[in-house]
């Protein structure tokens, strides 16, 4: 019998982690990046913002030593992805070097913006993000600090949720202003 429901907790709890990241990705899709933010509206542009959506939930499910429903957040991110570059008609034989290489992304930018965040570097953090976001300098001209006064009042809201709060009602990601 405890095999049955220990197998059953672990599949509610990836299925909590599908519905966060889900939620994530929701929020990474608000027009408002696209249209007053100048994020480009690119398969690039969209992943960047997942990107900073789904780690700054997972940095949150960290603090509340959460580590393996982030995980399972984590996970869900790359079998959507994985799903998503099928459907692009990626071959099976790229596909896995294509999951490496974006999941090499995730963790390159989660340490720059880790490491800005935890020393408050608000330059670092806007410079990363005109690094990473957007197509070129010009084009940021001021959007790179924007976004990371947004990513600043993300983790600032979802600091002040509890675990509780973020199981029962997902994470409140504020709008782009």
């Amino acid at each position: 019998m405890m095999l049955f429901s220990r197998l059953f907790r672990k599949k509610r709890a990836r299925a909590k982690g599908r519905w966060l990241y889900e939620l994530a990705l929701s929020a990474s899709r608000y027009k408002e990046f696209y249209v007053k933010g100048a994020v480009p509206d690119t398969v690039d542009g969209r992943f960047d913002l997942l990107v900073i959506h789904v780690w700054l939930l997972i940095r949150r499910l960290n603090a509340l030593e959460v580590q393996p429903l982030g995980q399972d957040v984590f996970d869900a991110m790359f079998v959507d992805m994985d799903n998503a570059l099928r459907e692009l008609g990626i071959s099976d034989t790229a596909l896995g070097k294509r999951i490496k290489d974006m999941a090499k992304v995730f963790y390159g930018r989660a340490e720059v913006y880790n490491t800005a965040l935890d020393e408050g570097d608000d330059k670092a953090l806007g410079t990363a993000l005109v690094r990473n976001v957007f197509e070129n300098v010009e084009r940021a001209s001021g959007h790179g600090a924007d976004l990371a006064r947004h990513m600043q009042r993300i983790e600032h809201s979802l600091a002040e949720q509890s675990l509780e709060s973020l199981l029962k009602n997902g994470p409140c990601y504020p709008p782009f202003a």
